[in-house]
């Protein structure tokens, strides 16, 4: 079925450069190779060049049939758990990647952080610290109204890189139709609530041959009327986590056969009351949006900055000549607009808090 609705996380890419669509379906992508190929799980990949592409205004990607025959297993455990007894050897134990990082805070649906980083991720297993990050270019700008300032501390590296998984022993799956004949769809749910009386939930998309995670969503919260509400650090505000999802797609290195992390998301959001007398809380949605540009390697990662520091605290310079110029982190139509809002208001130190290194 047709929809022609924008599709995002559409892997944009070649065997040098690397790319996504965000969720608006727009996308830029530059490469000195003259080919450019569209992939996207449960749809028909789109292999084309520059001067293909350059001929169409919009792309079209074709969702693959649904197998109507196929047989669905009922027991899913005996898969599942040589999908978890390969799982450290599925995937790569120590590469470098170059990577783009955008980070968005909203309170109230009104963007009040923005943060990109444009950086180099080092990941080696066998080491105590198993991530390096080198902050190569950053640009970051945050706005508040003084009287509603929110004390907000967003995740370090160490906790984005570090997703939940489920235990198996303690988690029900499920397979469900997939329209991709090479991939099982696997749904899971856990078999105990936690302290708070939450299920994680989710699922997995696995490869049939060799038993690799090509995706895998996850959320962590199916009843948030029952978490308490906790006080923040440094004032007398109090909130409660309502959603917490995490987003992972994995890419494969053809020659080394195994598996890497291409592109990450994770999708939270708060209910804040300001002081004690406030009833009517106030949402606040965080966002983080991490993917990969060029194919994996192992060069050097000169640490610039600690993976366990609130990422926001980062400083570097700006450059504009950079991000001017780059070509695979777009601004969307809402970050523009909020640009455009702190430029406007940049001068109005009594009413605004505004932190930023442009």
């Amino acid at each position: 079925m047709e929809t022609k609705l924008p599709l995002e996380n559409v892997s944009v890419s070649n065997d040098i450069d690397n790319s996504s669509t965000n969720h608006e379906g727009f996308f830029i992508f530059n490469s000195s190779k003259n080919e450019i190929n569209f992939k996207l799980l449960g749809y028909n990949s789109i292999n084309s060049t520059f001067d293909g592409v350059a001929k169409k205004d919009t792309i079209f990607m074709e969702s693959k049939a649904f197998v109507l025959d196929e047989v669905l297993v009922s027991n899913v455990e005996p898969f599942m758990k040589k999908v978890y007894d390969k799982m450290s050897e599925n995937f790569i134990k120590e590469y470098t990647a170059n990577f783009f990082l955008r980070s968005v805070l909203k309170s109230e649906d009104s963007i009040t952080i923005l943060q990109d980083i444009q950086g180099k991720r080092g990941k080696n297993d066998s080491s105590k610290n198993p991530y390096d990050i080198e902050v190569l270019n950053m640009r970051k700008t945050s706005m508040f109204e003084k009287k509603n300032t929110i004390d907000f501390t967003l995740p370090d590296f160490n906790q984005f890189f570090s997703p939940p998984i489920p235990v198996r022993e303690k988690t029900n799956f499920k397979e469900v139709i997939y329209n991709d004949a090479n991939f099982r769809k696997i749904v899971f749910e856990g078999r105990e609530k936690n302290a708070w009386g939450q299920t994680i939930k989710g699922y997995f998309i696995i490869n049939k041959i060799d038993y690799a995670i090509v995706e895998h969503f996850i959320s962590v919260y199916d009843h948030p009327d029952l978490i308490p509400y906790v006080k923040f650090t440094l004032s007398s505000m109090r909130y409660k986590t309502t959603s917490y999802e995490r987003f992972a797609i994995y890419g494969k290195d053809e020659i080394l056969n195994k598996y890497y992390l291409k592109s990450s998301k994770l999708n939270t959001q708060l209910k804040v009351l300001r002081n004690k007398k406030e009833t009517k809380p106030v949402y606040v949605d965080f966002a983080m949006d991490y993917f990969i540009i060029n194919a994996i390697a192992h060069d050097k990662v000169e640490s610039n900055f600690p993976v366990d520091k609130d990422i926001f605290k980062a400083k570097f310079s700006y450059s504009a000549n950079f991000w001017d110029n780059q070509n695979q982190l777009p601004l969307t139509t809402d970050l523009r607009a909020f640009l455009n809002k702190v430029s406007l208001n940049k001068d109005k130190k009594k009413e605004f808090e505004i932190i930023g290194n442009f």
